[in-house]
């Protein structure tokens, strides 16, 4: 087994006794000033050594054994626990280290550094690290009696399921879809315009494990016009250990029908170079693995010497082995349609391929073949395990069940094992892709970026970006058939539904990736449904979901993530039900999406918002479509009422809300910390909330409301009353009025204080039928926006104003002050009625006029 077949983790558990023993001599020092003794790391380390002894069998027998592979979950876990308290050791010897320093002001107050550190790191060593690392070593101690349990042996580990070699016979009858790419690569064989500077062209076959690379060779082998053309023919199994004395010896053997006793590969390349002279060889390398150049310069040696004309046909589930051997064409493989799959599939589960008289399993049978997705060795495997089965129970066990469980063992040996070969870091990055459901397309840019968030990424030796490090690793994993283009979007990548299955199998899975702490879906588009069985994820705190249209709703199960500290997007599916009752530790930003499924308050009480007192920005959504249709639900108020969040709210959110009035907690001053306020498309309020009591709100949108006619007393809540001291938006800094298409009338509220003492922005936008005044006084406002009011009426008094901006209607203007418009910067004026002129505004910057056909004349600006 080569070294690079180590799992990332297993490489982490080595290179974590590196780190204890190479620590500075702070960290050390640090560890024994906290009496953690060298004899209890000491005996951690053994225990780790004993059960990696045994990791190599381990790894192979993990897909054959749930108990070996849950066993490897669980070393995993202790190994990163492990990991987790020399993080914490070292992190606090380098605050010690720091503050430290820092405190040094002369050479007086140094001091004893471990006097210091034990004052400062008292309260971290209070938490017991010691009883912690005892506790792993129990957890360790079990698990290395385990081993033997489970039959676990030391060295190189239990081969991988044998594997029989191939042959140069094929049975043709089983062969469909095939027919047209075999008739090009035959007239490839036979045309002689290989390259001037090499006799020999080699052609390749490329594609993941079970697409029929080999049965294609073997056609084309066994072809007779392939066979009259060339003088010798020679058929290799090559497989995954690159052997020149072996492969060389075989087609020696080949050509002479006879077998040779001789290992010494020289003697082997003489005799092949004096065989094959001057003649036209075919000669078929199966199974190739091996991408090293030097390797094949090695075995190609004795074979120059062939005619013109002679030809090598390698199958190989990698590009890069094509691009080693300089192959001048390369067919990369795919799978059967849906029609040759299913005459593949009846030829070998139906007596003599006649599915005619049994309608009820053509129905399941179809089901089975899509469900292997062109794959003619899967299709192969399922239509045989059927053969004389004709109860459609049996066949269902079979459509239902995962193809892994089933009795016959062929699919899977041949797809884990392209997995098994990579390389640490492209194992690691290959598993990460569990997170992605069953036909998802994907951007290689987006998931290089996850790749990074997930820090999968090795540090590159050369200096290379962490983005082009990421590059590298996917064009691997796509050279070795591990994602292949997508048909319908050219510029995405899909895995096949098996190579999906597999990357779930693994330990590495998102079934099983136990300290994944951040996932992020952006941008994707094509995801239908997020990844199930999340419980699993036990120590995921950061869960980002952005753009994803598609997706239908959240997984069942994410209730599970105790530990789930952020969450951008809740999407509630048809059964209406918020699963986030359990998520105490929830913080920053949430949207909850899809709000129209909740049918009753009782569902959104699950949500116990109330307890989220983490959470920061709060945005609740309905869909447009059922308010546009001008839907409207009696209890959406008590939903939203059920919605309540934590009074530490600050930004909140309020799109299409289709209820007759907002509940009593909208507005309520016991939202002490709300400082952003945004209430869109709620088109079914005659009027708004109180927002006047919020003691902190600085920003407040309101659009698209159109059951609002005026906005009034309602609107400033308690200090609407003449004879509340206190003004009503008491820090609103910015306000802002837009597609109000109703409303008519805006009332001051009367307080003797006034209203806004703080407003320095006001936006009104596309209200056409707003008539009533303004608030007067406005002195702190600094910015004014009106636009699409053509019937606003009055004036406003601003006396720090210094942005301007309306379509002016001559009806409305600012009142000078007794000093003028000393802080204006910026006017901007689009005039469309100007028979309504009386006057322009003062230092006018900009004036749009449009539409006045009959303009004359502009009015000179009145003082």
């Amino acid at each position: 087994m080569s070294n690079n077949s180590f799992n990332h983790w297993k490489l982490r558990l080595n290179q974590s006794f590196l780190v204890w023993r190479l620590a500075s001599r702070e960290v050390v020092s640090f560890i024994r000033g906290q009496k953690l003794s060298d004899a209890l790391l000491k005996k951690l380390e053994r225990k780790l050594l004993v059960v990696h002894a045994v990791l190599n069998d381990a790894e192979v027998k993990q897909f054959t054994n749930p108990y070996v592979k849950k066993w490897l979950v669980l070393l995993k876990e202790a190994v990163y626990d492990a990991e987790d308290i020399l993080d914490e050791i070292t992190t606090e010897a380098l605050r010690h280290k720091v503050e430290a320093a820092e405190s040094q002001t002369s050479t007086s107050q140094v001091g004893n550094i471990m006097d210091m550190s034990t004052w400062v790191l008292a309260p971290f060593y209070g938490q017991g690290i010691e009883s912690r690392v005892e506790e792993i070593i129990d957890r360790l101690e079990d698990m290395a009696r385990d081993r033997d349990v489970l039959g676990l042996k030391e060295g190189v580990g239990e081969k991988l399921a044998q594997r029989w070699p191939s042959t140069s016979l094929v049975d043709e009858s089983l062969v469909y879809g095939r027919a047209q790419i075999k008739e090009e690569m035959v007239q490839l064989l036979l045309c002689n315009n290989a390259r001037s500077t090499d006799a020999m062209g080699v052609i390749s076959i490329v594609g993941m494990g079970g697409t029929g690379k080999t049965t294609l060779a073997q056609l084309l082998y066994n072809d007779q016009r392939v066979k009259e053309h060339f003088d010798l023919k020679a058929w290799v199994c090559v497989s995954e250990e690159f052997d020149p004395i072996r492969v060389t010896k075989t087609i020696l053997e080949a050509i002479n029908s006879s077998t040779s006793n001789t290992t010494d590969l020289n003697l082997l390349q003489v005799q092949l170079k004096e065989r094959i002279n001057m003649k036209k060889f075919l000669l078929v390398l199966d199974d190739v693995w091996n991408e090293d150049s030097c390797d094949w310069d090695t075995l190609r040696t004795p074979l120059i010497v062939g005619a013109k004309g002679s030809k090598i046909i390698v199958t190989t589930r990698s590009t890069k082995v094509a691009s080693a051997m300089r192959a001048v064409h390369t067919h990369c493989l795919g799978g059967l349609s849906s029609e040759d799959g299913w005459s593949l599939f009846k030829k070998l589960a139906f007596e003599n391929g006649d599915s005619s008289g049994h309608p009820q399993l053509e129905a399941i049978g179809e089901k089975i073949v899509h469900k292997c997705q062109g794959l003619p060795l899967a299709i192969k495997a399922m239509g045989s395990l059927l053969h004389s089965k004709v109860e459609a129970r049996e066949w269902d066990d079979v459509l239902n069940s995962e193809l892994w469980d089933l009795p016959t063992d062929a699919v899977l040996p041949a797809l884990r094992l392209s997995y098994y070969y990579l390389p640490s870091h492209l194992k690691r990055c290959f598993s990460y892709c569990s997170i992605f459901p069953k036909d998802y397309k994907f951007e290689k840019e987006k998931l290089v970026l996850l790749w990074m968030a997930e820090g999968l990424l090795e540090q590159s030796k050369s200096k290379k970006r962490p983005e082009e490090v990421g590059n590298l690793y996917f064009e691997e994993l796509l050279s070795k058939s591990f994602f292949q283009n997508s048909v319908s979007n050219e510029s995405c990548f899909v895995m096949h539904d098996l190579v999906n299955d597999l990357a779930q199998l693994l330990p590495e899975s998102v079934c099983n990736l136990y300290n994944l702490q951040t996932m992020m879906l952006l941008g994707c588009d094509y995801l239908v449904e997020l990844p199930s069985r999340m419980e699993k994820l036990i120590n995921l705190r950061y869960l980002d979901i952005r753009y994803t249209s598609s997706v239908k709703e959240m997984p069942s199960d994410i209730c599970k993530l105790k530990n789930l500290q952020s969450l951008s997007t809740f999407i509630v599916g048809q059964n209406g039900g918020l699963r986030l009752g359990a998520l105490r530790e929830l913080s920053g930003s949430l949207v909850i999406s899809k709000l129209q499924n909740v049918v009753c308050d009782r569902d959104a009480l699950e949500a116990n918002m109330k307890d989220k007192k983490y959470l920061d920005e709060l945005k609740l959504q309905w869909d447009y479509k059922n308010i546009d249709a001008g839907v409207v639900v009696q209890n959406r108020r008590d939903i939203l009422s059920s919605l309540q969040p934590h009074t530490n709210l600050k930004r909140l959110h309020i799109y299409s809300f289709s209820g007759l009035s907002f509940p009593a907690w909208v507005g309520d001053p016991s939202f002490f910390n709300l400082v952003y306020l945004k209430l869109h498309n709620c088109n079914n309020c005659p009027s708004l909330p109180p927002l006047g009591q919020l003691p902190s709100l600085k920003h407040l949108s309101i659009l698209q409301m159109k059951g609002v006619k005026m906005v009034g007393s309602e609107f400033y809540g308690n200090a609407s009353s003449s004879n509340t001291i206190e003004p009503s938006f008491p820090s609103l800094q910015t306000l802002r009025f837009e597609k109000m298409y109703n409303w008519e009338k805006w009332l001051c509220c009367g307080c003797r204080r006034g209203e806004f003492p703080r407003l320095q922005e006001l936006c009104i936008n596309e209200s056409p039928k707003l008539t009533g005044k303004l608030p007067k006084q406005l002195r702190s406002l600094k910015k004014l926006e009106i636009i699409g009011c053509e019937l606003l009426v009055g004036s406003l008094r601003a006396p720090q104003i210094r942005e301007w901006k309306m379509s002016y209607s001559g009806k409305f203007r600012l009142k000078r002050p007794a000093c003028g418009f000393t802080n204006l910067q910026t006017s901007v004026i689009e005039i469309s009625d100007i028979s309504q002129l009386e006057e322009l505004p003062p230092r006018i910057q900009t004036l749009f006029i449009r539409e006045c056909d009959s303009i004359e004349w502009i009015p000179p600006s009145i003082p």
